[in-house]
């Protein structure tokens, strides 16, 4: 027996692809940037939504010329591609928490996971990120200024 597809299936559906070609168009920073976006194009959604969108679709943050902004995996202009998607899984499956003080980050992930998140982090170059070094279970990231550091754990929250 199939499944019948709901009405909203296919909002999502459209939504997604809505999603996917704006990011690909436009440099687009923020979830409340994409929600504006969005509803010039008729689709109005709640800040939670479109949180479990980013999330199922995969968008990372990449900064390109010290501006962030979201990136399809597959689609990577900065680092490869399998690194985009690698770097989301790896955030998905090894984040305990994460927070900052000052210009510095510190990532906690389960045991034997930060060398590997490490690496993908590393692997992006973001330019506001001076240096990484990794333990077993933590991270500290070296950021530019306080604000890079507010940034990136934000940014790192969001995916």
């Amino acid at each position: 027996m199939t499944r019948k597809k709901k009405s909203e299936d296919f909002g999502r559906n459209a939504r997604w692809d809505t999603i996917i070609k704006m990011i690909s168009e436009k440099n687009i920073a923020t979830q409340k940037d994409l929600q504006d976006e969005l509803a010039k194009e008729g689709f109005a959604v709640t800040q939670a939504t479109l949180s479990r969108d980013i999330r199922d679709l995969r968008l990372v943050k990449v900064s390109e010329n010290g501006q962030y902004r979201y990136q399809a995996p597959g689609t990577g202009k900065t680092g490869s591609e399998k690194v985009s998607a690698h770097f989301f899984n790896l955030i998905e499956s090894s984040l305990v928490s994460i927070d900052h003080a000052q210009n510095l980050v510190v990532i906690h992930t389960y045991a034997g996971m930060a060398s590997a998140l490490c690496a993908a982090i590393d692997g992006f170059h973001w330019e506001n990120v001076l240096g990484t070094l990794a333990g077993d279970d933590t991270i500290l990231v070296v950021t530019r200024d306080n604000e890079a550091a507010a940034d990136f754990a934000k940014m790192i929250r969001d995916m």
